[in-house]
């Protein structure tokens, strides 16, 4: 099929691309791909388009979306071989009754357009509160003295984290569902998770071991008093050989306890639950992939479905702890979904041929070919896994965190962008994977998330690290899921540079040299201070991004939102992939070059104040560039707009579990409070996720507040504007406080900061409506 098109037409979508937003000019196969390496090289047609995340479907300048309904692997040439048209083929027609279909889906506002789209494609339900805190998380954990150490340490350095998430190997083979763990009255070291260490070589731990866990119930407890979720890493393979000889000092080579051949595959074989027939040319069913030699769970069939339930339920209930109510709760509550995807890298030592789901392929489903099923494999894998799950601990109460997918998956929170370099490099490190969550956001995945730091085993000079450290920090921190997460080196990280596993391994050399600061490396440099700043704004902003998740669960409009998306009568926003809104309120440009504390940001037409220092910028007669600084590299370009309210937590928590699954006083879980910042225009409005309407007007110089709450709450507003003569509150007088101190021990005042410029609002806010003037 063709249509004709003109230089004038761009063309946003395709699922997760990590070279551009427009697409304009380039040829897309809708192909599902494990591609750890570079996902694009300018200038070579072959490698232009590799993405974990394919959708045959994008969103026109002109103000309409198209969608191929198919899973069949299609081409999209959007221009680049003839420049009057692009065409769209595919080798085969769908089996289904109709055969082929599409959806031409009207505008002409593209919010309106993917938001039609998503209500076909399927739009993601609400994640539970603490999906939205940072993550614990590393390519393996060692044993359990490992995992004590990294929870004790963020917890010790006062970084809040909700999550910790057990990444390849956890298991006692790929993929049985069952814990590397002994269950005695003594932990055993032949396990992985029984066995203890000492880590990073810090003096202070040299001579006191942390201890691995007895049993899986002392370790789920473990999180669970800490106040931690845990999401467990699977992929749709079952094993009959794992590696242990092929890849001499990967990490999984030297992990206690693991077994050859999953303890479930004999069964899984014995009763049908795989793929039928699917070789990669070894004589011998099944598939080599990167742990090994597996077979494929066949989600088209009904047996297999309820075969992988039965393991994945007694995982999570083998995870129960004691609630503060006396119930029992899982602290397993996540499943990172990883591959799923048809084609790997061709030519890698693990899979050869680069086919993970071939052509030639039955599966129980027989109204599907093989050729329909290597995209749409991938959606079956997560609509399954997250069924399981939701069946398991309820609706709302856990998530899956997906590499690959296709049209559907947007159904399925969450996903991240898969594996990246841990560089500057616009074809795979941090530039393309900014590119990359907006790509994906334009397809409808919102609930979305990344590797902070980078995934791959790659090193730059240390200094670069830092830098880049601390950049993709900053971008996490404006995203739906901040998580920590990078390969390990083959060194192990109990040598003298940890290789960055954790946020304080980043020690620049002057740090490192500095005779006063050797004993408190690892507890106070830039990295570290960096991370906890962001990690507690990320954690702060939860009602702000929580507001926005629940959005997406109703119009499926994403909480990353590409300027085009919102401004697409402003062309020059086209080719912008590196600023983009974050919910309604606020623009974030990302720094993703090295070594600056300087860039150029589009800001669209409108009024805009800086986040950090309060300049106002006047674009209202258009958008255009605006110059921003900052004198070291603690803050990135972040505005908000001319009458945005941003609803925050008032009191930090540690965690944003809730406190009755933590069940320990001594962790702060989130309260009621709200902290509510606004920048005054002549009228605006925000509702937050708990149905808290939140009014702005000013007139005549007086700025009016409005806020309707369904729970009585402490609320502090901070209302960026000069210093009153007064404040009132439904019509009395509030006392001023102008002393810091004695507005902190006041459970009602206000207050002028001249140094912020804020004027600071506190009183207890009943149920209902309360008015506030100055």
């Amino acid at each position: 099929m063709s249509v004709k098109s003109d230089a004038a037409e761009s063309f946003f979508g395709f699922g997760e691309r990590f070279n551009a937003l427009d697409q304009a000019g380039r040829r897309l196969e809708m192909k599902t791909q494990d591609h750890p390496g570079a996902k694009f090289t300018p200038g070579d047609p072959s490698k232009e388009d590799f993405a974990y995340k394919v959708v045959p479907w994008f969103l026109s300048s002109r103000g309409y979306g198209f969608h191929l309904d198919s899973s069949v692997e299609s081409v999209f040439d959007m221009r680049k071989s003839k420049p009057d048209r692009y065409a769209i083929e595919q080798p085969t027609v769908p089996t289904r009754p109709g055969g082929l279909a599409l959806h031409l889906v009207g505008g002409p506002k593209l919010t309106d357009a993917l938001s039609r789209y998503t209500g076909l494609a399927g739009r993601p339900p609400l994640p539970p509160p603490w999906a939205f805190g940072p993550w614990i998380s590393s390519d393996a954990w060692r044993n359990g003295g490992e995992v004590r150490y990294a929870v004790q340490k963020f917890l010790e350095r006062k970084i809040p984290v909700s999550g910790f998430v057990f990444d390849s190997p956890w298991e006692k083979g790929y993929n049985d569902f069952v814990f590397n763990i002994g269950n005695g009255p003594a932990a055993d070291p032949t396990t992985q998770f029984g066995k203890g260490g000492t880590f990073e070589n810090q003096p202070a731990q040299a001579t006191k071991p942390f201890d691995g866990f007895k049993s899986l119930a002392e370790m789920m407890g473990f999180f669970q008093k800490n106040g931690l979720k845990v999401i467990c890493w699977m992929t749709p393979f079952v094993n009959d050989e794992s590696n242990h000889d092929e890849r001499a000092g990967e990490v999984d080579e030297v992990i206690e306890g693991q077994d050859a051949k999953a303890g479930n595959f004999d069964d899984g074989v014995a009763k049908g639950m795989f793929v039928p027939t699917e070789t990669d040319g070894s004589g011998k069913p099944g598939i080599h992939w990167w742990k090994g030699h597996g077979r494929h769970i066949d989600f088209t069939n009904p047996a297999a479905r309820s075969w992988l339930k039965d393991q994945l339920v007694k995982l999570l209930n083998d995870s129960s702890v004691t609630t503060h109510s006396g119930a029992l709760e899982a602290a397993v509550c996540g499943f990172k979904t990883d591959d799923g995807e048809a084609l790997g890298t061709r030519g890698a030592d693990h899979n050869p041929n680069g086919v993970y789901l071939s052509n030639d392929a039955k599966y129980f489903d027989g109204n599907a070919t093989a050729r329909e099923l290597r995209n749409r494999y991938s959606v079956e894998y997560h609509k399954a896994v997250y069924g399981i799950l939701t069946d398991a601990v309820g609706a709302n109460r856990g998530l899956i965190f997906s590499r690959g997918g296709s049209h559907g998956s947007q159904a399925f929170p969450g996903c991240w962008a898969g594996d990246n370099e841990p560089n500057f490099h616009p074809d795979n490190g941090l530039p393309s994977v900014v590119t990359a969550g907006l790509s994906a956001a334009l397809s409808g995945f919102s609930i979305w998330g990344h590797d902070v730091g980078g995934y791959q085993r790659k090193y730059e000079p240390a200094q670069t690290d830092i830098d880049l450290f601390i950049r993709w920090t900053q971008f996490g921190c404006f995203t739906p899921i901040m998580q920590m997460h990078r390969q390990l080196s083959e060194k192990p990280p109990n040598v003298s540079h940890p290789h960055g596993q954790f946020p304080w391994g980043y020690v620049s050399a002057a740090e490192r040299a500095d005779p006063a600061n050797h004993d408190r490396e690892f507890t106070d440099n830039e990295a570290l201070r960096n991370f906890r700043f962001y990690a507690e704004l990320h954690t702060r902003l939860f009602p702000y991004i929580y507001t926005f998740a629940q959005e997406s669960s109703r119009t499926g409009l994403p909480i990353l939102r590409p300027l085009l998306l919102i401004h697409p009568d402003e062309p020059k926003t086209f080719a912008i992939k590196h600023v983009y809104y974050f919910g309604s309120e606020l623009v974030v440009a990302p720094v993703v070059e090295p070594n600056v504390t300087a860039r150029g940001v589009y800001l669209p037409k409108g009024r805009w104040i800086d986040f950090w220092t309060n300049e106002r910028i006047d674009h209202s007669a258009g958008g255009g560039n605006h110059a921003w600084a900052n004198a070291d590299r603690t803050k990135l370009p972040v505005f908000a707009r001319d009458g945005a309210i941003i609803p925050m937590l008032a009191d930090l928590p540690q965690t944003l579990c809730d406190a009755n699954y933590v069940n320990n006083a001594q962790v702060r879980t989130p309260t009621d409070g709200l902290l509510v910042r606004i920048y005054p225009a002549a009228s605006s409005g925000f509702v937050v996720h708990d149905g808290t309407d939140i009014t702005c007007a000013t007139a005549g110089g007086q700025v009016e507040v409005n806020v309707t709450s369904p729970v009585a709450r402490l609320v502090r507003l901070s209302i960026l504007a000069p210093r009153p003569a007064g404040v009132s509150r439904d019509g009395a007088a509030v006392p001023e406080k102008d002393n810091a101190d004695d507005f902190a021990n006041e459970a009602t005042a206000w207050r002028h900061d001249p140094t912020t410029g804020f004027v600071e609002i506190k009183f207890p806010l009943p149920v209902g409506p309360t008015r506030v003037v100055f």
